[in-house]
């Protein structure tokens, strides 16, 4: 089989290269930027061919090599910019441009997926939702990946491309940046912050190996029935049973120091975007149902969370950063 990856250096796609290249059926192109820094990551896999290219270059697409996988996980995250919606460019055009040259260089188009985002659904006052929750995103990152979604999907329906949409909450484990959410959520812990809004909000999170068991099961599967899978660890948790989950794998003791709500307030509006995410969050319910999946697809998360949290923790500290 021969699999295209894009974001294949980022914290997702360094797990999922990793291990489809050690199951030695596959040859693996990472679609690159710049392949001189990349090759370092991969240089003990001769089955991973790096190629230079960017998603916003047609131009470098035009010669993609014809596969039967693409897996699409590069995109825009974060961002200081505060004014229209720098996450547009690169998750929704880039997106169109990868689809389009992708169906360009293939003579059958290839199962194409997409790593999406809880985020593209959420919106205000949100319970718990599927697949079938009609998407109403509330942040601009969101609304990036909903249109990219349409985008694919509007492909599927004229043009047969065989889309899976995969949308997962926040992923954390080892190797995860230090901007991340995840990441601030264990360091609030660790010094013993309280949740703001009380932590009685629903909340999904997924371990990244429990996202690469998913993506390496659409690989193998030769009919995937659904367009779009929730991914997470389990059912959801209220924010305060996570909060306990990762305080034990740190060692940290009760009782947490409780943040006034007019601090939240302005930090929601004001701080660095990594604060105003993960208080939004702490404030509502960011919860996906995972039953899709673990009837079409037959998951069953490897990992619990208590098991990815201290893997993720032992990561860390192992390195001082924690």
């Amino acid at each position: 089989m021969r699999i295209l990856i894009t974001g294949g250096t980022g914290f997702i796609g360094r797990f999922l290269v990793r291990k489809l290249a050690k199951g030695r059926d596959a040859q693996i192109f990472c679609l690159v930027r710049r392949p001189a820094q990349a090759r370092e990551k991969f240089k003990k896999y001769d089955n991973v061919e790096l190629i230079k290219g960017d998603i916003l270059d047609s131009t470098s697409l035009e010669s993609l090599p014809e596969v039967d996988l693409v897996y699409h996980l590069a995109g825009k995250v974060h961002s200081k910019e505060k004014k229209g919606n720098p996450y547009y460019e690169l998750n929704t055009e880039g997106t169109r441009f990868l689809a389009q040259a992708v169906m360009q260089s293939s003579r059958t188009y290839p199962r194409f997926v997409f790593l999406s985002s809880i985020a593209a659904v959420v919106g205000r006052n949100c319970g718990v939702i599927n697949e079938n929750t009609p998407p109403d995103p509330v942040t601009r990152y969101g609304k990036s990946k909903l249109e990219a979604e349409n985008i694919l999907l509007d492909f599927k329906r004229r043009y047969g491309l065989p889309v899976i949409i995969v949308r997962a909450p926040l992923v954390y484990g080892p190797e995860d940046n230090f901007f991340s959410g995840a990441f601030l959520l264990f360091k609030m812990v660790k010094r013993r912050i309280k949740p703001v809004g009380g932590g009685k909000n629903l909340v999904s999170l997924c371990y990244v190996e429990n996202l690469i068991f998913v993506l390496e099961k659409i690989k193998n599967l030769k009919k995937i029935p659904g367009n779009i899978y929730f991914v997470a660890d389990d059912d959801p948790y209220p924010l305060e049973r996570w909060i306990e989950i990762i305080a034990r794998a740190q060692g940290v003791s009760f009782p947490f120091i409780g943040i006034p709500e007019f601090l939240a307030d302005i930090f929601s509006k004001i701080g660095p975007h990594g604060i105003r995410k993960i208080i939004n969050q702490m404030r509502s319910n960011w919860a996906c149902d995972i039953t899709r999946v673990r009837k079409e697809l037959g998951y069953s998360p490897p990992y619990t969370p208590e098991e990815g949290i201290k893997k993720t923790i032992s990561w860390f500290k192992e390195r001082g950063i924690i």
